[in-house]
């Protein structure tokens, strides 16, 4: 394994441990979600501040606010690792407001795409990507009303962060949804989001179907594959970084191997497609590190930063779904 590799693999690690220390009792792919996002920070989880962002949060968000839910403990994570906590979750206050005026029961994900479009965008365009993010998915939702839902939304302000206006970037999506449907063997849910975080780039169509339907075989022939579901919505993630295929599915599959042995990653805490999402999004994210370091244009800056973002996106859509079924099903038994 590659010492940057090796360095992400260890710091993981390091900071699930320092969460731990945090939350005895939570859910262990949120503990490694919110240790995932420290270390792509560049930063070490600290129990104190936590505790400090977290009566922050609480001060801003009633008990059955969404912000108080499954992804409380990602919110706060969130605030952690930026430099003024308060006005962050206060932007994200604002964003959720605007994101939800007009629903009658907003769900976690809109204030999961409130804490998107406020990392990610100055404060003079927030107004202007939630009207455009509002307006996409409306047009998405008409195409597919029972398909879209608010799991989506992030990935659609991502789509008019990267620049694409509300027509152009539903008509994208839906052309790469219908080609998926047509030429390739995928479920509908899967298909929309993978044609959302292929939209994003500008490479040719058929090179990214390919290139995302490609990686995932290889893969899978190696052993190294996430479940056909959800959650391999992350190799559509690749579609912008410049990596070689085969040195890209050995590097997963090292990080794989490393993973399964450390703790909390066995059969008891965490499923074998749920690890190997981890370990997917560990390369992924070395590899944004590693192209973002080498080049400093304003172009691949913002492309790494679309690549980051996208990486937790995805992982805390898949996960969130887990979790939320999880919990459904200990209350049914």
């Amino acid at each position: 394994m590659k010492q940057s590799l090796q360095e992400r693999c260890e710091a993981q690690i390091r900071n699930e441990t320092a969460m731990r220390r945090v939350a005895k009792i939570e859910h262990e792919a949120v503990l490694k979600l919110c240790a995932m996002m420290h270390v792509n920070a560049g930063r070490e989880v600290n129990p104190e501040h936590m505790k400090e962002c977290n009566s922050i949060l609480k001060s801003r968000a009633g008990v059955f606010s969404n912000f108080r839910g499954t992804l409380q403990r990602v919110v706060v994570a969130k605030m952690a690792i930026v430099d003024d906590p308060e006005a962050f979750i206060d932007g994200v206050m604002d964003v959720y407001e605007k994101l939800k005026a007009g629903r009658k029961l907003p769900g976690e994900m809109l204030a999961m795409a409130a804490t998107t479009i406020v990392e990610n965008c100055p404060a003079e365009q927030r107004s202007e990507v939630v009207e455009k993010t509002r307006e996409t998915y409306a047009k998405l939702k008409e195409k597919h009303p029972f398909l879209t839902d608010e799991s989506d939304m992030s990935l659609i302000a991502l789509m008019i962060m990267a620049g694409k206006n509300p027509k152009q970037a539903a008509e994208e999506a839906e052309g790469l949804f219908q080609t998926m449907k047509k030429d390739y063997k995928i479920s509908s849910d899967v298909a929309q989001s993978v044609a959302m975080v292929l939209s994003l780039s500008d490479k040719p169509v058929q090179q990214k179907l390919e290139g995302f339907f490609s990686l995932y075989e290889a893969c899978k022939n190696a052993k190294h594959a996430t479940a056909r579901d959800k959650a391999m919505v992350i190799y559509s993630a690749f579609a912008d970084v410049e990596c070689d295929m085969n040195e890209t599915v050995e590097a997963i599959g090292e990080v794989d191997d490393w993973l399964k042995g450390q703790k909390g990653y066995g059969a008891f805490s965490l499923g074998t497609s749920e690890r190997r999402l981890f370990a997917t999004s560990i390369v992924l994210e070395n590899m944004r590190a590693v192209n973002s370091a080498a080049s400093s244009s304003v172009t691949n800056a913002i492309s790494q930063a679309i690549i980051e973002e996208l990486v937790l996106i995805l992982v805390m859509i898949i996960l969130t779904g887990i979790i939320v079924s999880t919990n459904v099903t200990s209350s049914l038994v």
